[in-house]
Formats: C-alpha cells, sequence, structure tokens
C-alpha cells in the first residue's frame, strides 16, 4: 500500500464526511452524497486503503466536529421529538420530509 495514495484516500473521505452532514445540519437531503461515499469506502476497502473501524473512527469524529455530539447521542434526540409530536398530536412534524426531520 502506497502512504500517500492512502492519506490522500482518508483526506477526500474526511471531506465528503463533512459534506454530507453539513448537508443534513442545513436540512437537504445528502443522500447522493452518502451514495457516492459509500462506493468510495468500498472501494477504499477492496484497495486496503482503508479498514472498516478507521472509517467508522472518521465519521464519528466529523459527526462531533459538525454536530458537537457524537453520531449515538444525536440518535435519542430524534426519537424523542419523534414521541413528543406523537404524544403532542403534532402531526405537522410529520408533514416536514424525514431528511429535514434529521438535523
Amino acid at each position: 500500500m502506497n502512504f500517500a495514495q492512502r492519506e490522500l484516500f482518508l483526506i477526500t473521505l474526511k471531506q465528503q464526511f463533512i459534506d454530507i452532514f453539513t448537508t443534513s445540519k442545513a436540512g437537504k437531503d445528502n443522500t447522493e452524497l452518502r451514495l457516492r461515499t459509500q462506493g468510495f469506502i468500498h472501494a477504499g476497502e477492496l484497495l486496503e486503503l482503508c479498514s472498516r473501524a478507521e472509517v467508522q473512527q472518521l465519521m464519528e469524529q466529523v459527526h462531533q466536529d459538525v454536530f458537537g455530539v457524537s453520531i449515538a447521542e444525536r440518535k435519542p434526540k430524534e426519537q424523542t421529538r419523534r414521541q413528543q409530536a406523537l404524544k403532542l398530536g403534532d402531526y405537522d412534524y410529520f408533514d416536514e420530509p424525514a431528511f429535514n426531520r434529521l438535523r
């Protein structure tokens, strides 16, 4: 494995994660970005430029930088918002596209 190729791969992957999370934070659809990144990660694994653990660690780091919380911490907050909307009968919450609600 070429060290320069590996570094370029990880720098590019980090930027892709930044793009995904900032797009999500802005309430915009990030589906295209996520799919492209999934393919990029798969190629990196096949070429042995990264491991699944390295990818997960990088994604957690970038998520923390963008949102200020870990992926695991952010997920329950969204579930709480959904439960609260159901309890209060706030069905307007569900009129909003899911990718906007998941900010």
